[in-house]
Protein backbone atom coordinates (compact mmCIF):
# COMPACT_ATOMS: atom_id res chain seq x y z
CA UNK A 1 0.00 0.00 0.00
CA UNK A 2 1.43 3.38 -0.96
CA UNK A 3 1.37 6.53 1.18
CA UNK A 4 -1.61 8.02 -0.66
CA UNK A 5 -3.68 4.93 0.02
CA UNK A 6 -2.57 4.97 3.66
CA UNK A 7 -3.57 8.63 3.96
CA UNK A 8 -7.01 7.92 2.47
CA UNK A 9 -7.57 5.06 4.91
CA UNK A 10 -6.53 7.27 7.83
CA UNK A 11 -8.87 10.05 6.68
CA UNK A 12 -11.75 7.58 6.45
CA UNK A 13 -10.92 6.19 9.89
CA UNK A 14 -10.82 9.65 11.44
CA UNK A 15 -14.06 10.70 9.74
CA UNK A 16 -15.82 7.67 11.23
CA UNK A 17 -14.23 8.12 14.66
CA UNK A 18 -15.04 11.83 14.87
CA UNK A 19 -18.41 11.69 13.05
CA UNK A 20 -17.10 14.09 10.43
CA UNK A 21 -17.88 14.80 6.78
CA UNK A 22 -15.94 16.53 4.04
CA UNK A 23 -17.74 18.92 1.70
CA UNK A 24 -15.84 19.99 -1.42
CA UNK A 25 -16.65 22.68 -3.96
CA UNK A 26 -16.54 21.75 -7.64
CA UNK A 27 -13.38 23.81 -8.15
CA UNK A 28 -11.35 21.78 -5.65
CA UNK A 29 -8.73 19.46 -7.08
CA UNK A 30 -9.62 15.86 -7.89
CA UNK A 31 -7.79 14.42 -4.89
CA UNK A 32 -9.92 16.54 -2.53
CA UNK A 33 -13.11 15.70 -4.41
CA UNK A 34 -12.22 11.99 -4.26
CA UNK A 35 -12.22 11.93 -0.45
CA UNK A 36 -15.21 14.26 -0.06
CA UNK A 37 -18.57 12.96 1.08
CA UNK A 38 -20.34 15.57 -1.05
CA UNK A 39 -19.18 17.64 -4.02
CA UNK A 40 -21.21 20.55 -5.29
CA UNK A 41 -21.63 24.29 -5.55
CA UNK A 42 -21.51 26.54 -2.51
CA UNK A 43 -25.26 26.62 -1.90
CA UNK A 44 -25.64 22.83 -2.16
CA UNK A 45 -22.73 22.34 0.24
CA UNK A 46 -24.26 24.70 2.78
CA UNK A 47 -27.51 22.77 2.53
CA UNK A 48 -25.67 19.45 3.02
CA UNK A 49 -23.94 20.90 6.07
CA UNK A 50 -27.31 21.80 7.57
CA UNK A 51 -29.06 18.53 6.72
CA UNK A 52 -26.72 15.88 8.12
CA UNK A 53 -25.90 14.47 11.52
CA UNK A 54 -22.12 14.99 11.45
CA UNK A 55 -20.52 16.68 14.45
CA UNK A 56 -17.58 18.01 12.46
CA UNK A 57 -17.72 19.50 8.97
CA UNK A 58 -14.64 20.06 6.85
CA UNK A 59 -15.61 22.57 4.16
CA UNK A 60 -13.30 22.86 1.15
CA UNK A 61 -14.75 25.74 -0.79
CA UNK A 62 -15.69 29.39 -0.94
CA UNK A 63 -15.10 31.19 2.37
CA UNK A 64 -18.34 33.19 2.49
CA UNK A 65 -20.44 30.08 1.86
CA UNK A 66 -18.49 28.09 4.43
CA UNK A 67 -19.27 30.86 6.91
CA UNK A 68 -22.95 30.70 5.86
CA UNK A 69 -22.94 26.94 6.43
CA UNK A 70 -21.51 27.47 9.91
CA UNK A 71 -24.33 29.89 10.74
CA UNK A 72 -26.85 27.28 9.56
CA UNK A 73 -25.30 24.63 11.81
CA UNK A 74 -25.04 25.89 15.37
CA UNK A 75 -23.31 23.42 17.63
CA UNK A 76 -21.25 21.78 14.90
CA UNK A 77 -17.51 22.19 14.59
CA UNK A 78 -16.21 23.54 11.30
CA UNK A 79 -12.86 23.49 9.59
CA UNK A 80 -12.55 25.65 6.50
CA UNK A 81 -10.17 24.47 3.78
CA UNK A 82 -10.11 27.43 1.43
Amino acid sequence: MNSTEQNILEIKRLKAEKNAIILAHYYQTGDIQDIADFVGDSLALSQKAASNSADIILFAGVKFMAETAKILCPGKKFCFLI
